[in-house]
């Protein structure tokens, strides 16, 4: 069994065990990774606060005890970070996420799409920020159209509902918004459209499920839009980008490896 000490992390976000060139474990090798699924839930102007999530996704390797043979846990997602704003232009709202993702490496990044998050898409290109519109739709269905993404948002929360269920998707128990978090959660519920369809719909009457859409949009993109390679810089042609002190993710969240 492995420790997380005995772990090494390469610079492009992969998770290795040493194996002191030993010839014997030529071609057992797992390759585990760790990554951040970063997402922004665009909000409106006035009190429909933008929120952002930060989810990290883990597999580690281990040996099985059958020789050098190597083997890799469950993918395990933890909430780290979240955080609102209330900014009203869209200049503010992508300086504001550009800032976070410069504190962070290895991420892959997605952003609300849908009403007021449309015209952010041309400003993530300006800026050089690998980004990846996703356009909430009715139904239950899920599109991919080079790099725009339409997923209803019954699969989003779902999928999200579904992973705390089995416990891949965790909330870190020190998180200071976990309570937040929480009951935005437990406020989602069905409604009935004009259309006469279900669908679901979070914050109830009056009051916003910011942090939870975005915990949504983050775990869609770690679960079903998985990176084919990682992040790391961003373009410095941003000129509005002003980096700022990313709070501090909850530490408690690193789950021991285990076989």
């Amino acid at each position: 069994m492995s420790s997380e000490l005995e772990l090494i992390e390469r610079s492009d976000g992969t998770l290795v065990l040493p194996t002191n060139a030993d010839p014997a474990a030529v071609g057992a090798r797992a390759l585990g990774f760790r990554r951040y699924a970063v997402s922004l839930d665009v909000g409106g102007r006035g009190e429909d606060p933008s929120a952002m999530c930060i989810i990290k996704a883990e597999r580690r390797p281990f040996l099985t005890g059958r020789g050098f043979e190597q083997a890799l846990t469950p993918l395990q997602l933890t909430v780290v970070w979240t955080e609102t704003a209330k900014l009203d232009e869209a200049v503010d709202v992508v300086d504001w996420s550009v800032s976070v993702l410069r504190k962070l490496k290895n991420w892959r990044f997605c952003f609300d799409a849908t009403g007021m998050g449309a015209p952010l898409e041309g400003l993530y290109q300006q800026a050089k920020v690998a980004a990846t519109p996703m356009v909430m739709t009715a139904g239950a269905t899920f599109t991919r159209d080079g790099s725009r993404v339409r997923v209803s948002k019954n699969l989003l929360f779902e999928n999200a509902a579904t992973c705390l269920e089995n416990g891949t998707l965790q909330i870190a128990h020190d998180l200071p918004e976990k309570d937040s978090l929480i009951r935005e959660a437990q406020s989602v519920e069905f409604k009935e459209t004009s259309a006469g369809n279900l669908t679901l719909a979070g914050g109830g009457r009056g009051h916003h499920a910011d942090r939870f859409v975005a915990m949504c949009l983050a775990t869609f993109l770690e679960t079903h839009i998985a990176p084919q390679r990682m992040w790391s810089t961003i373009g410095r042609r941003w000129k509005h980008a002003r980096p700022t002190q990313l709070p501090s993710v909850a530490r408690s969240s690193v789950i021991p490896c285990r076989a």
